[in-house]
């Protein structure tokens, strides 16, 4: 489903106005979306990472090591209950690592020369809200996913373009809309 919500994501932000692109890769690491749009006060760039999760049973950001060891867990990803300054730890090395890390710094570089990104992350059902409430802590704008689809069903788009693979998705889901 990865692939088809980054793709929905896409669409969005392209009858955003936004200029996509979408994963992009450096070894093994990647960024879901770079956009660009011109504002009235300039230009606007964004780095979007896109989590989808229907049924989540763990936590979007993972556990470091120290925090496996404290925890005694022998997975990143455990869902094994956490206190809020573990959560806190962990959010703070996924927002590093999805967003502020010198390779990802180093991968917008090559692409556009900016200090003004912003961070953005959409995002499915989490197993724990306070999650989000400190990803956004960290200077990430937090966008849920319903909302995206809800304008993409409702925006008027007789002006806008599409430029990703999932403006056919859209006009079928529209197409359910009316019957």
């Amino acid at each position: 489903m990865a692939l088809q919500a980054e793709a929905l994501v896409e669409e969005w932000l392209n009858k955003n106005g936004f200029f996509t692109i979408r994963g992009i890769k450096e070894k093994i690491d990647e960024i879901d979306l770079i956009g660009v749009r011109k504002r009235n006060y300039g230009w606007q760039y964004i780095h979007c990472e896109v989590q989808i999760g229907i049924r989540p049973v763990t936590y979007i950001s993972k556990l470091t090591n120290n925090l496996m060891k404290s925890l005694e867990v022998s997975s990143k990803n455990s869902a094994k209950l956490r206190k809020p300054e573990h959560l806190l730890e962990s959010v703070k090395a996924w927002v590093e690592m999805k967003y502020k890390s010198t390779k990802k710094q180093q991968m917008r570089s090559n692409i556009i020369q900016s200090e003004a990104w912003e961070y953005w992350f959409v995002h499915g059902n989490v197993k724990d809200e306070n999650e989000l409430i400190l990803i956004e802590s960290q200077g990430v704008k937090i966008i849920s996913f319903a909302d995206v689809l809800n304008d993409l069903m409702n925006k008027n788009t007789e002006n806008s373009f599409s430029g990703s693979a999932a403006g056919e998705l859209i006009e079928i889901m529209n197409f359910m809309k009316v019957k």
